[in-house]
């Protein structure tokens, strides 16, 4: 009667521990890498378009700047970083100033 109750005493150890050792790992992947910001370092090396003469946003030399909740900061190249992408309305036709958007 003893050996079984010491193997369910195990088992249960055993399960306790892996519901712990659970919980310490998601809870550290999703603190300690969650992206909390994206930020312009440089900007592209292109910023002046031509009305006309341009048909596309060219994001070459442009890096950011990707923060996680633990403070770190990674710097990539935009076009590196497949996560990137960049959101806009530009009628390359038409004079004016437009925004564009990072994410």
């Amino acid at each position: 009667m003893k050996r079984s109750r010491i193997k369910k005493l195990l088992a249960a150890l055993q399960v306790l521990l892996l519901v712990i050792a659970v919980f310490f790992l998601s809870s550290c992947h999703s603190r300690g890498l969650e992206i909390v910001s994206v930020d312009v370092i440089q900007l592209p090396y292109r910023t002046i378009y031509s009305a006309g003469a341009h048909d596309s946003l060219d994001m070459q030399g442009c890096i950011i700047g990707i923060r996680v909740r633990d403070g770190r900061v990674r710097e990539v190249l935009f076009e590196d970083e497949r996560r990137a992408t960049v959101r806009y309305a530009i009628d390359f036709s038409t004079p004016g100033e437009y925004e564009v958007f990072f994410y």
